[in-house]
């Protein structure tokens, strides 16, 4: 769950209480280096303060120390033999977000006693996770992952903007080669 502040509109840790976060990667297989990189779309989605409060486009690396969970190999006869296994992983996602929180409940009058504010910022989130094989290029993932994010302004009411928190991953992979 991600806490925020911002100045001295949300001074004290606010719980952004988005109902769900989605985070589609694209992401190309480097054997040679145990890897994965590619890109990724990040929103949470359904807060109590809007719809879309955190929304980017970002790069994706991942790690896997005991090797790729899937991968294709050509044998000397040139068969092709596919290989599944269960693999854990270390990822690093860097993504430039929107940061759009708003506590307005109607938007068509101005309400003097709303806040709103919007922001740049460079999120970082770091976790480690696992590759379950569930078929022919199909695994499932679980990852434990930290995000984080700030920036700093001069701007006294909304001040420095930051948020944290830790978030439970669980999704499906296809592979295509």
């Amino acid at each position: 769950m991600l806490k925020f502040t911002a100045g001295s509109l949300f001074p004290t840790p606010t719980s952004l209480g988005s109902k769900v976060t989605i985070n589609p990667m694209f992401l190309w297989d480097i054997p040679s280096v145990r890897s994965r990189i590619g890109l990724h779309f990040l929103a949470d989605l359904g807060s109590s303060f809007g719809s879309l409060p955190i929304s980017g486009i970002g790069a994706t690396a991942v790690f896997y120390p005991l090797g790729l969970s899937s991968s294709r190999e050509v044998n000397e006869d040139l068969s092709v033999l596919i290989k599944h296994r269960i693999s854990p992983y270390l990822q690093l996602q860097v993504t430039p977000v929107k940061c759009a929180i708003s506590t307005a409940t109607q938007f068509n009058a101005i309400n003097p006693n709303a806040a709103y504010f919007s922001a740049m910022v460079v999120e970082t989130s770091a976790g480690l996770g696992l590759d379950y094989p569930m078929g022919d290029d199909l695994l499932a993932y679980l990852g434990l992952h930290y995000r984080f994010a700030a920036f700093t302004s001069q701007e006294t009411t909304t001040g420095a903007i930051k948020y944290n928190g830790i978030e439970l991953l669980i999704g499906v992979m296809t592979n295509f080669f």
